[in-house]
């Protein structure tokens, strides 16, 4: 005899849908539980693969396929304690997708593949500050097709995977050091030697410049309204921009107290007396 409420045996079928109330109240129990279960099977899985050592990036790729999967599964198992074969169903489910996948879903497959090579390759990890498709930012996340990132004024870029892979990623963060490039003018009046000098002893006060490689002032060209000379100090990366920007005040404070003359741009214009 079946478990009745309210006079209605759970185990008859119910009218219309073909399959018993208490089916459809176990197939619910097992969607809710294992939902919860394999969102704690995942989380698991991937502090496991992150005590292991492996880059974030490859673990969240590899924990979301994981999930895709046993949720996959979960439903198919549902489906059938409703009563419902999921062997035609695959089928015919497997046909629908050939087409959807086939027409609809290149691009999709395109960045899921991308973003398999990217967990892969590790041409990037969070953090890191890059170049991608034009983008420079950030790097918050890659998803299964997605790439995010930060850029420094705060805006939010999303980049499909298969664009991300497709083309030059310029990673400025993943080496421990790099080379500020900056230039500086003065006057064509100034001692050159002296400009060097000057300069050379600005970059030696800042503790954050290495000696090896060691700093570099040269002349780089005679412009029209002074002479440009490139100055270029390894720092660790992590120093770029502070360096970058106190170089700027430092230069001009250590010129003026030299004498030496940084130029604005200008025209001599010569009137004809006719």
């Amino acid at each position: 005899m079946g478990v009745k409420i309210l006079g209605l045996d759970l185990e008859d079928n119910l009218p219309l849908i073909g399959t018993s109330a208490w089916n459809i109240i176990v197939a619910i129990l097992v969607l809710v539980i294992g939902y919860i279960v394999v969102k704690l099977v995942v989380q698991e899985l991937k502090q496991i693969m992150l005590k292991a050592k492996m880059d974030e990036i490859l673990a969240e790729f590899s924990s979301r396929m994981v999930r895709i999967l046993l949720l996959v599964f979960l439903v198919g198992t549902a489906l059938g304690i409703l009563g419902v074969d999921i062997g035609p169903a695959l089928i015919s489910l497997s046909v629908v997708v050939g087409f959807v996948l086939g027409f609809a879903m290149g691009d999709t497959l395109s960045n899921i593949a991308a973003g398999f090579m990217i967990a892969l390759t590790r041409p990037f990890k969070q953090g890191d500050f890059v170049t991608i498709n034009g983008e420079s930012g950030v790097i918050q996340s890659v998803g299964i097709s997605m790439t995010e990132l930060d850029t420094f004024d705060n805006k939010h870029i999303i980049i499909p995977n298969k664009l991300a892979w497709g083309g030059n990623i310029i990673n400025f963060t993943r080496n421990p050091i790099r080379r500020v490039d900056m230039e500086v003018g003065v006057s064509y009046d100034a001692d050159l030697n002296q400009v060097i000098r000057t300069t050379l002893d600005v970059l030696k006060a800042d503790s954050r410049i290495l000696e090896d490689p060691a700093p570099r002032v040269s002349v780089k060209e005679m412009a029209d309204s002074a002479i440009v000379l490139v100055v270029r100090p390894w720092i660790k990366t992590d120093d770029y921009w502070d360096v970058f920007f106190d170089f700027q005040k430092a230069a001009k404070e250590a010129y003026d107290n030299a004498g030496i003359t940084i130029p604005f741009p200008q025209m001599d214009v010569h009137m004809a007396k006719e």
